[in-house]
């Protein structure tokens, strides 16, 4: 069935209602039609460990749209996930056991149902070692992360927490780059009918490539995947004090080179939306800045943020936290030392901090936005009234180049022409010709507005688009001249059949009797 709002069912469990065997079922109608003649004995149900109703689904073949599942007439079902990715955790749940019987590891997956349903989080645990890594699909906060934390080290040896897309919280990043020096994440690609998990490692600097399992390894240290760095530290050194090393010394000395430094670990913390504690910033720069003054932290972070006041930019310096996620006082007389106006409470400056993170994150994060305008610090301190004028709003998108500010409008159309793109390339991937053809005629009228980067790259990907259009409408030009060809042959055939029947056995045409069909003559017969 397709669902009110356009949704089509994608994904099903074979067997029975309980089962965890997950499908994604072929979109395009000859994949279809193979998959059933490999799979005539399989039934499909709407299972409860996606978060349906239990009945059982029908496969739809459709040679003019998207095939997909179906409930049979008269079914009532509420389930909110239908699309590809809503069976992830079944996927995820059977790559670790695969995984699992290669590596010869005595382990089990579980799914866990943390509030929202049964796809919350995918538990993998071995026996002997006690080792645990889980797989978080839903986003939790980060006062909720840190309980779990708590809770789970206390039964594991090692653990190790692998965030699916948009999973993880600003400050739960931060305390794991601060604990370990990286951030497992993990995201699932379509192969055929089914989808395969990838992991990679990331610190606030650089990612590892995209593995799969096959290529991780469980070692006594937990988790290890290709090219990530080793452990910072585990957990039963967390009260050992830290002693500076060889390469903290190395970091910069001069004061010009550690206001470029602070800048650069500021600005990739925007990016990846986080939150540097000072400790943390310290060990990105690459020099021990833990030991000086707040009078002298306020000198270089203004110097740093300079331009913060001239220009509107936001405060890289109000990203600083507290180990407790508060706000540092020393940022008040950073605040007014670059023109910003001297918060009189600390409650302001937490607001007012607040709004310049919320700035930091629209302007340099990985999905640039509008960033919301500056609050106004009067010279009592409080914040203006709300008639004050708002800043002239601005976007930063991210280029091949750098960092560029453009336009509302141009943004825009720059995420329009990305869009495009990207349809086009879905599209030609589920055959669908007319919706191809919109997407050239809609490109058509964004490229004039384009950069000459953006609209070159557009313009290579119509070419490819209109290659295979012009292709796919060959191939049915074809099909059709043949299926011509034979209605043709065969009405030739048929009435070559019917001449034949006309005639005699010698060939001849029978004569037709002049009074065949005439009535007869009153008194004459019956």
């Amino acid at each position: 069935m397709t669902y009110a709002d356009g949704r089509l069912v994608q994904t099903a469990v074979i067997g029975n209602r309980g089962s965890d065997r997950a499908i994604i079922l072929p979109t395009d109608a000859d994949e279809l039609a193979r998959w059933r003649r490999r799979h005539p004995d399989y039934s499909y149900w709407c299972g409860t460990l996606l978060g349906g109703c239990g009945n059982e689904l029908s496969d739809r073949l459709y040679r003019d749209k998207v095939c997909h599942f179906a409930h049979h007439p008269h079914t009532s079902c509420h389930r909110t996930a239908t699309g590809a990715s809503s069976a992830d955790h079944l996927f995820v749940k059977g790559d670790l056991t695969a995984w699992a019987g290669r590596q010869r590891l005595a382990a089990r997956a579980s799914l866990r149902h943390l509030g929202t349903g049964p796809g919350d989080a995918v538990d993998f645990r071995t026996r002997e070692v006690r080792q645990h890594v889980r797989f978080q699909f839903r986003k939790l906060a980060h006062a909720e992360w840190a309980v779990d934390q708590q809770r789970l080290s206390r039964d594991s040896a090692t653990l190790d927490w692998v965030f699916g897309p948009g999973a993880a919280h600003p400050e739960t990043m931060e305390e794991l780059y601060d604990e370990h020096g990286y951030l497992f994440r993990f995201r699932c690609e379509t192969q055929g009918a089914t989808r395969r998990v990838r992991l990679r490692a990331e610190d606030p600097r650089r990612s590892t490539e995209w593995v799969p399992l096959d290529a991780c390894l469980m070692t006594t240290q937990g988790l290890r995947l290709p090219g990530m760095a080793p452990r910072r530290r585990t957990r039963t050194a967390r009260s050992v004090p830290q002693v500076s090393t060889p390469d903290v010394v190395r970091g910069p000395r001069s004061r010009e080179e550690q206001v470029v430094a602070v800048r650069a670990a500021l600005m990739t913390a925007a990016r990846l939306r986080t939150r540097p504690t000072w400790t943390s910033l310290s060990r990105a720069v690459g020099r021990d800045l833990s030991a000086i003054s707040d009078a002298e932290r306020v000198r270089l972070l203004s110097e740093v943020d300079e331009a913060a006041g001239r220009d509107g930019s936001p405060l890289l310096s109000a990203l600083l936290r507290t180990d407790d996620g508060g706000t540092p006082d020393y940022l008040g007389p950073v605040s007014a030392s670059v023109g910003c106006g001297t918060p009189a409470t600390a409650a302001v400056l937490k607001h007012w901090c607040q709004r310049e993170v919320d700035r930091a994150f629209a302007l340099y994060g990985n999905s640039p936005r509008t960033p919301p305008p500056r609050l106004e610090i009067n010279r009592d301190g409080h914040f203006a009234p709300d008639s004050a004028p708002a800043q002239q709003p601005r976007v930063i998108v991210h280029s091949s180049g750098g960092l560029s500010q453009v336009s509302e409008r141009q943004a825009r159309e720059l995420h329009r022409s990305e869009a495009l793109r990207r349809h086009l390339v879905m599209a030609r991937n589920d055959k669908a010709v007319r919706l191809v053809a919109a997407l050239l005629k809609e490109a058509e009228e964004v490229i004039p507005r384009l950069p000459r980067a953006q609209s070159a790259k557009l313009r290579a990907e119509m070419i490819d688009a209109r290659k295979w259009l012009r292709s796919r409408l060959e191939k049915k030009e074809a099909k059709r001249s043949r299926k011509a060809k034979a209605k043709a042959s065969a009405k030739a055939e048929q009435s070559a059949k019917v001449s034949t029947r006309g005639r005699g056995r010698s060939g001849k045409k029978r004569q037709r009797s002049p009074l065949n069909g005439a009535r007869p003559l009153p008194g004459h017969g019956q």
